[in-house]
């Protein structure tokens, strides 16, 4: 398939001018003309397109675009709008310049007689899995609306939760700069200043002072030394995480810690509920939507349990036993899950799942400031600490001594 840029006009006279996928300018001339148009021109799009420079986007599309491009397209497809025309009033709806390159793509991909789900997963760069797929089994079902409106409710679920952790986060992120600076600036300045004052007394430092001493001229000498540790660091760390086995016994550390290992364990499992209940809602064979959720879930320990359960439950066996073997998954959640499956409504009965960890999620972000500033203080006043007893301890025995 190539692109051919055309120039077309309609019965009254109004010129349509755009870019279009197809085999050839034939095929592209019967796509207009099925559309009531007459073509002016049809030309291949093989020249540098200097257009394009303003479609570059660094960060990707914000998911507040794509949630807007959801709700808008579940109302005009409500509306009774065709997917054609839809899309072409989000092309001129739409601010983002790349964004917009990517729904002109879909409507020329529409506009060639793919289907909307085949348009969309050419642009799966873009678009995850779980929306593909989605789309997909809306467009089967003819459920299309429904299934842009659902999209929309779940990027504002995720986009709001990741905000919540960021904002948590910021607290305690800003006290850690606060606890390097001091300890930087107290090993730079203030040791080697008294440090040079106890030179001139001939008497044996404690082994705290010689310590610290013996730390600071190396900080002060070798600064670049331990600069170059720690990207090295960095980058071997970087890089073993990015190994399967270095995620998994991350991941597996990370539910275990405290204050963190809890508030992980709750949005896994409040996405775990809340996708698995968009997937069966939207009319997906539960095999195949807990196979897209275990893909959405970051943590690879809950990835590989909801992989266990979907093998359990493709063997005819029940969610809510595998679910409750598990011991990172509480009691609550197979339970209810055992009553979703006897009442045939597990789809309703996992939104009330997960509204309830959303909700825990929320109160547990907003409390991790006050739970992780009591030890960042002690860190902090450990740290200092240790240094002022290094400065004065000297202080002490000499006036002990002149005494």
């Amino acid at each position: 398939m190539k692109k051919f840029k055309y120039i077309a006009r309609d019965a009254a006279g109004k010129e349509y001018n755009g870019t279009l996928e197809a085999k050839d300018e034939m095929a592209v001339a019967d796509i207009l003309h099925d559309k009531g148009l007459v073509v002016v021109s049809v030309k291949a799009s093989n020249s540098i397109d200097w257009e394009k420079l303003n479609e570059i986007n660094i960060g990707g599309i914000p998911s507040k675009d794509k949630v807007i491009f959801m709700r808008q397209m579940s109302t005009m497809i409500g509306a009774g709008l065709s997917i054609t025309k839809a899309l072409e009033i989000m092309i001129q709806q739409v601010e983002n310049p790349k964004f917009k390159s990517v729904v002109r793509d879909v409507l020329a991909s529409v506009e060639s007689g793919k289907p909307l789900s085949v348009a969309f997963r050419e642009q799966d760069k873009v678009f995850d899995t779980i929306s593909l797929n989605l789309i997909q089994a809306g467009e089967e079902s003819g459920n299309l609306n429904q299934v842009f409106d659902r999209l929309a409710t779940e990027l504002e679920a995720s986009e709001s939760l990741r905000k919540k952790i960021q904002s948590a986060m910021i607290y305690p992120i800003i006290i850690v700069v606060l606890i390097i600076a001091v300890v930087a600036i107290m090993m730079i300045v203030m040791v080697p200043a008294m440090s040079d004052i106890y030179a001139d007394f001939d008497t044996e430092l404690p082994w705290v002072t010689r310590v610290l001493v013996g730390m600071s001229n190396f900080f002060v000498g070798y600064w670049w030394a331990v600069l170059l540790v720690l990207a090295l660091l960095v980058v071997i760390i970087k890089a073993y995480l990015d190994t399967e086995n270095g995620k998994k016994n991350f991941d597996k550390i990370i539910i275990k810690t405290p204050i963190i290992g809890p508030l992980i364990k709750k949005i896994q499992i409040a996405q775990f509920t809340r996708i698995l209940a968009l997937l069966l809602n939207s009319g997906l064979a539960i095999v195949k939507a807990l196979d897209l959720t275990g893909m959405a879930l970051s943590n690879t320990v809950f990835r590989e349990g909801v992989a266990t359960a979907k093998n359990d439950v493709e063997k005819g066996g029940s969610l809510a036993i595998p679910i409750g073997r598990n011991p990172n998954f509480p009691l609550l959640v197979s339970s209810m899950i055992s009553v979703g499956e006897e009442t045939g409504e597990i789809g309703s009965v996992l939104n009330k799942v997960a509204e309830y960890y959303q909700e825990d999620v929320n109160n547990a972000t907003d409390n991790i400031s006050s739970l992780l500033e009591p030890i960042f203080l002690v860190i902090m006043g450990l740290a200092v600490g240790f240094i002022a007893l290094g400065v004065y301890m000297p202080m002490f025995q000499l006036s002990s001594a002149i005494g």
